[in-house]
């Protein structure tokens, strides 16, 4: 019985540590928002946006790109993009962290 009670305070010890040592994940968050070469950052109701969070900003930064450019196409096929040539317009990243 004795060494029952020991293992099981040793364990709660243990579990404690482990739960108590380990900090909290932060996870980071990243912006891509559709540029044009002619005015900038394009903003109002046409502004095409991407935004995705993720544990490493590098994943967080390339699922909003394939968003907003996803975004993008869509938008672009159904002619409801900015006027310009074909290369003036592309999705930038305005933020992250």
């Amino acid at each position: 019985m004795r060494r029952i009670a020991s293992f099981a305070a040793v364990a709660a010890i243990g579990f404690v540590a482990v739960t108590g040592a380990t900090a909290p994940a932060e996870a980071a968050g990243c912006y891509y928002r559709l540029y044009h070469d002619k005015i900038g950052v394009v903003t109002g109701p046409l502004g095409i946006q991407g935004y995705a969070t993720a544990l490493k900003l590098e994943n967080a930064c390339d699922r909003a790109r394939r968003e907003c450019n996803r975004r993008f196409e869509r938008a672009r096929k159904k002619g409801n993009v900015p006027r310009g040539g074909p290369r003036d317009m592309r999705c930038i990243r305005t933020s992250a962290g």
